[in-house]
């Protein structure tokens, strides 16, 4: 059977033109934005470059699949569909520095107290507000995969003393401390700032549950950029309004987009992104899926296949 290869994107132009000169001249190509959109006959298309969201609705549709690289890391869209006839690949290796950024963007304004020289800036004051430092701090990072690293390796040039919790553990320089999930309750309590990067699986659903946020050092910051459903919802708001909780950085959540009556709109010390911590650039995608593509084509393991009982 020939290869067919459909690019079902929301940037499936852009995606289209960084291909177009790199791709085997026999392999042939359909690109789109939506799953109905596809002007070939869906039982020819054996391989897919996509967005889970929009590859979890045209699966179905795709007896012949053999192959799909995700254009995202996460892939539980996928991986929660009863189809499992192909192999499953995903990004990793290029969110750490656009996470670091993130992250370190709502840590620098904490530490600064940016807000406070907003209000005194819109009030006409001159109020000198005595800002902290992230020298010294603790970080505590749960998930110490490509992520996470990138996180520990930048507080360490802030000169931040790094906590990482990982099921597997082993020795990293950029992390001084290693614990194991059942010590996650230690971990937290040193934290003065908490960065959560794991992925959703049954393992990490609800990890951070009432009983570990009360462990939580008092006044700490709770950054979560991993997956929204590690969180208990109702647990973490009573933290944050008891004033257990310093504050929270929410770029997920357990439904996205965020429901207009959720609580968390009007949560005090929250700050919420639409999920957009470490957004899919084609750029950046593009190298990883020409290199798969080499290997798939050379019968070779592919990079980062996805386990689907695992999730990840």
């Amino acid at each position: 059977m020939a290869e067919h290869l459909l690019i079902l994107s929301k940037q499936a132009a852009r995606y289209k033109a960084l291909l177009t000169d790199a791709l085997p001249e026999d392999l042939r190509v359909t690109t789109c934005t939506d799953p109905d959109q596809a002007t070939a006959g869906p039982e020819t298309f054996t391989l897919l470059l996509a967005d889970p969201d929009l590859a979890s609705q045209a699966l179905p549709d795709l007896p012949c699949l053999r192959w799909l690289q995700s254009t995202w890391a996460g892939v539980r869209p996928l991986v929660e569909r009863p189809e499992r006839h192909y192999r499953l690949t995903n990004v990793k290796g290029v969110f750490g520095p656009l996470m670091s950024e993130y992250v370190f963007a709502h840590l620098l304004a904490h530490v600064r107290k940016l807000d406070a020289q907003r209000r005194a800036q819109a009030s006409q004051r001159w109020q000198p507000v005595a800002p902290g430092t992230l020298r010294g701090k603790t970080m505590g990072l749960l998930g110490l995969g490509s992520i996470g690293q990138h996180l520990a390796g930048t507080a360490k040039q802030f000169g931040m003393r790094t906590l990482g919790c990982a099921r597997t553990q082993r020795p990293l320089p950029q992390v001084d401390e290693h614990y194991t999930p059942d010590q996650l309750a230690d971990m937290v309590s040193q934290a003065d700032y908490f960065v959560a990067s794991l992925p959703s699986t049954p393992a990490t659903r609800g990890l951070l549950d009432r009983s570990v946020l009360e462990q939580f050092k008092p006044g700490a910051l709770l950054i979560n950029v991993g997956r929204g459903d590690l969180i208990d919802d109702a647990a973490l708001i009573d933290s944050l309004n008891d004033g257990h909780l310093g504050g929270a950085v929410l770029d997920v959540f357990r439904q996205e987009p965020l429901p207009p009556e959720h609580p968390f709109w009007t949560t005090e010390r929250v700050t919420l992104t639409a999920h957009t911590a470490a957004p899919s650039f084609p750029e950046d995608i593009t190298p990883i899926f020409l290199e798969n593509l080499a290997r798939y084509r050379a019968g070779e393991p592919l990079m980062h296949e996805v386990d689907f009982d695992r999730g990840y």
